[in-house]
This record gives structure tokens, C-alpha cells and sequence, in this order.
């Protein structure tokens, strides 16, 4: 059975160097959004005039989403500035350093929100935390995408096994876990064009 590479290896000392340029772990892993992409365009089917926010937004893999007003945050400032500079002609979009702990935006601020690919970074009580500080500056839904480890094959179990995140949750303990301030809308299990990721994919509606 394939395991994560072990942290002495040359492949996984490659594996940390990919993460730390954001550059280039923005471009590595484009193919793994393929298919993904498009069903989150349909999902969150943002209309003219709605914002979004992106929590965790990282190297910006979710900014094309929408061409309307988009602030993504971060933690990170290597990957804010990458972003920046890849979306400097998008007058819409707007990157900032924030905790995700910290939402500095008014009640209501935001028409939408999504975390992609964040939760299984999170252990529990930091996870509902962040979820509950979101819920307030959303009007209408927040999308969460994850990683949906109760359908991995072999080749998408691997890629899950080199993820920095160490909160893989089954299905089922995400579902709970969002539901403590959502009510879960829809729920959509699927796979990448490639079938080498799995993905789980929340329409939430924050509970007031």
C-alpha cells in the first residue's frame, strides 16, 4: 500500500520545496482543479453585482470563479503576493493578510464565501471557530470543498497521504462538523476530470 514519503527523503525535501514557491505549487496543481473548477463556477453561480470572499485563498486557485468583487485572505504573505501580482490587471480583486479568526469586515459584508481545500487543515475546534466567525459576515451561503477520503482510489489516497493537512475527516465528520452553524443545502461527492482527486463540495446557509 503506497504511504506518505517519508520527511528525509529526496522527494519529500522536492514535495516542502514545491509548497514554499507559490509559483510553482500554484501551476502543479492547476490540473488537479480541472473538472472541479467548472462545478464550483455552477455551484456558487454568482449574478453581476454579488461579492466573495475566500478564505484561505492561498496562490488564488478560486479568484477566476468570479470576474465581480472578490477579496481572498491569508496568512500567508509569499502566496498574497503572488496573487496579487498574477491578478494585478483585476481592479475587482483584492488580496489581504488576515486570520481567518479575525474577519475584519462588517456583519453581512460578503454575498457569498468559500473555503477551499482549508477545513482539513483545522483541527476541530479551531475548524468550528473559523466556521462560526464566517458565518457572520455572509449574507447568503458559504461553499466548502474538501477532500472526500472515504472514496479514494489508490492514485487520489496517495496525493492525500503528501498534503500538508493533518485533519482528513470522513464524510460523515465533516458533514457534523459544518452543520454545528450551517444548515448543509446540498452535498455533491465527486471526482476530478483526471479521477485522481476526490472531492466533497458543501452549499451551506449560515443558521442567524
Amino acid at each position: 500500500m503506497s504511504a506518505a514519503l517519508p520527511p528525509d527523503t529526496l522527494g519529500r525535501r522536492l514535495f516542502v520545496k514545491i509548497v514554499e514557491n507559490p509559483a510553482v505549487f500554484y501551476y502543479m496543481r492547476t490540473h488537479f482543479y480541472w473538472g472541479t473548477m467548472r462545478r464550483l463556477r455552477q455551484t456558487l453561480a454568482i449574478q453581476p453585482g454579488e461579492s466573495l470572499l475566500d478564505v484561505g485563498c492561498g496562490a488564488g486557485m478560486g479568484a477566476g470563479l468570479t470576474r465581480g468583487r472578490y477579496v481572498g485572505v491569508d496568512t500567508e504573505m509569499l502566496y498574497l503576493r503572488f496573487s496579487r501580482h498574477r491578478l494585478q490587471t483585476w481592479p475587482t480583486h483584492t488580496f489581504m493578510k488576515m486570520s481567518a479568526l479575525d474577519l475584519a469586515f462588517c456583519d453581512r459584508a460578503f454575498d457569498k464565501a468559500m473555503m477551499l481545500n482549508v477545513v482539513h487543515h483545522l483541527d476541530d475546534e479551531m475548524a468550528d471557530r473559523v466556521l462560526g466567525k464566517l458565518a457572520r459576515v455572509v449574507r447568503d451561503k458559504v461553499y466548502v470543498l474538501d477532500h472526500d477520503i472515504d472514496r479514494d482510489n489508490a492514485v487520489s489516497g496517495f496525493l492525500v497521504r503528501q498534503d500538508r493537512g493533518e485533519y482528513m475527516r470522513p464524510f460523515a465528520a465533516l458533514s457534523r462538523l459544518l452543520s454545528q452553524h450551517y444548515t448543509v443545502e446540498n452535498a455533491q461527492r465527486f471526482f476530478n476530470w483526471e479521477h485522481t482527486v476526490s472531492c466533497a463540495l458543501f452549499t451551506l446557509v449560515p443558521r442567524r
